[in-house]
């Protein structure tokens, strides 16, 4: 019977990976990690299993991360129960509810095996992981499952394994910490007392996952996402944390110390703003918990000026002082148009803010509103970005694009502003203005029938994409690099030549809906609501 079952299972196990055309890194994904699950030790690397960002890489040698292990790369899912390393065949072994995955590479090209293809029941959940010198075994609590290590046929189901298996770590309702690390000091200000750490702040956080590694090094998963290292030589536990402090990514802002801000929707799980260095994928968290003047809420747009950073949420401005690490808030009192703030522009002396209720312009030094003379023809309508060009502000809503000249204090409608020879048969069929870009040129407008281009040098219009070249899905949001354009919208990306007007989607399930994009060199950092994606789109021109 067993043979039999074997036999059966074996057209169950299929290959994933979102493209053959692409290396296993080329798509990064960025998430929120939640809880340690599981950790495995591999030949260069630590394997942690998240809640919510798949598998962490945690490099022994060098003693930093390097790219998670997600959808990205193919796994069934970045919630994982269970992550396992064989040490004999190099394979990578992941658990999460629906499915065992397998890589060879122990990157991408992932297998995977349905639970329901195994015998077991859908509410029964992976705990552990592990191997014998044969196969590999998977602890489901009542019930372990013996594999084949290599093609990762179901051998059978057991009440017990009837080998000596050598597991990976899994998660503990109530861990209890050995003794001796007890003892351990614990660095960057954390406190162990008895069998729970407390953080720098005071907060108490409990561990949930431990394991030995083969040099005596010793790792600890907590409940947070927090990770501590160590050895028995030293006796001492540093604390990492990687990834995001919100999945649900709705801006990037580039700072003046090449970094980037990344901020999102308030949602039940979001522990407040990021700040990342990408040449070394470092993480900084900036909580709301810990943070005064800093209250837990969405954040849609980042604006970074001399001495501060603004972040645009809902009828409030979140204000960072950078030399005095000091944050406070502004809000309708303060001139704050209602509705979520989705844009804002740095002027000489004061800030525009935008929002889906209409435009105000805020003094740097007061902080409080200034008189605008056309204020009352925006009121109430949605402001989807603003940009400042040569000293004029340029509006897109809804319905309208504008641009103020602000020395002749004119208001002026784009079908009335330059040369509009190339676009004045279509000039009226433009409407829903989602996203302005500028580069050294000129001035990109996204809409639905095409994006525009104003050419700063000549002062002329031009089409540059045609909405066949992405479907006219809506657009979200638009960044230009070169000859290339690229599109957000709310089911992926659309890159398109804009030589001969050639384009391709990339629509893969882990990107989702597009809410912001940043273009760096050969990497396109992506803000979705999945996560932070990094995309290296030069390699696959």
């Amino acid at each position: 019977m067993k043979i039999i079952f074997s036999i059966a299972l074996i057209s169950n196990i299929v290959l994933s990976q979102p493209d053959s055309r692409f290396e296993a890194f080329d798509w990064t994904l960025y998430r929120q990690t939640g809880s340690i699950n599981s950790i495995s030790e591999g030949y260069n690397y630590i394997y942690f299993g998240t809640e919510n960002a798949g598998i962490l890489q945690f490099q022994l040698y060098k003693n930093r991360f390097g790219e998670p292990i997600t959808t990205a790369q193919g796994l069934s899912d970045n919630h994982i129960l269970a992550v396992h390393f064989d040490q004999n065949t190099g394979i990578l072994w992941a658990a999460s509810e629906s499915s065992i995955d397998y890589s060879y590479n122990a990157e991408g090209n992932w297998f995977h095996i349905d639970l329901d293809d195994t015998g077991l029941h859908r509410e029964v959940l992976v705990q552990q992981i592990g191997s014998s010198n044969d196969y590999i075994w998977i602890n489901a609590g009542s019930i372990f499952i013996k594999l084949d290590k290599v093609t990762g046929i179901v051998i059978g189901l057991l009440p017990l394994p009837d080998e000596e298996v050598i597991w990976s770590s899994k998660r503990e309702r109530f861990l209890e910490i050995l003794n001796a690390l007890k003892n351990y000091a614990i660095m960057d200000g954390w406190i162990i007392n008895n069998n729970q750490f407390i953080d720098p702040y005071g907060k108490i956080i409990m561990p949930v996952t431990y394991y030995y590694g083969k040099n005596s090094d010793v790792y600890i998963g907590m409940e947070d996402g927090t990770i501590f290292t160590g050895d028995d030589q030293m006796e001492t536990f540093y604390p990492h944390s990687f990834g995001l402090n919100n999945t649900d990514v709705t801006d990037i802002a580039f700072t003046k110390s090449e970094e980037f801000w990344i901020t999102g929707r308030n949602n039940y799980n979001t522990e407040g703003i990021t700040k990342y260095n990408y040449r070394i994928d470092d993480f900084r968290h900036i909580d709301f918990e810990y943070e005064i003047n800093l209250n837990p809420k969405s954040f849609y747009s980042i604006l970074e000026i001399e001495k501060e950073v603004w972040f645009g949420s809902n009828s409030t401005i979140a204000i960072y002082n950078k030399k005095k690490n000091y944050w406070r808030e502004i809000t309708e009192a303060n001139g704050i148009p209602g509705g979520m703030v989705t844009a804002m522009a740095e002027d000489t002396s004061s800030i525009w803010v935008g929002s889906t209720r209409g435009l105000a312009k805020i003094s740097k030094i007061t902080k409080h509103t200034e008189q605008i003379d056309f204020g009352n023809l925006l009121s109430l309508r949605r402001i989807n970005d603003l940009e400042i060009v040569n000293g004029n502000l340029w509006i897109a809503t809804d319905n309208y694009l504008f641009i103020y000249e602000q020395i002749k204090n004119l208001l002026i409608d784009f079908k009335s502003y330059g040369n509009i020879e190339n676009i004045n048969e279509r000039k009226n069929i433009f409407t829903g203005f989602t996203d302005l870009y500028q580069n050294d040129d000129g001035i990109y407008v996204s809409t639905q029938v095409g994006v525009l281009k104003y050419n700063i040098k000549d002062e002329s219009w031009s089409v540059v994409v045609e909405p066949s070249a992405y479907t006219g899905s809506n657009v979200n949001n638009l960044v230009i690099a070169n000859k290339y354009c690229f599109i957000g919208t709310d089911n992926g990306i659309w890159q398109i030549n804009l030589n001969d007007g050639s384009s391709r989607l990339y629509d893969y399930p882990f990107i989702g809906s597009v809410q912001d994009m940043y273009i760096l060199d050969d990497t396109l950092l992506i803000g979705s609501e999945n996560g932070l994606i990094k995309y290296l789109w030069k390699k696959n021109l």
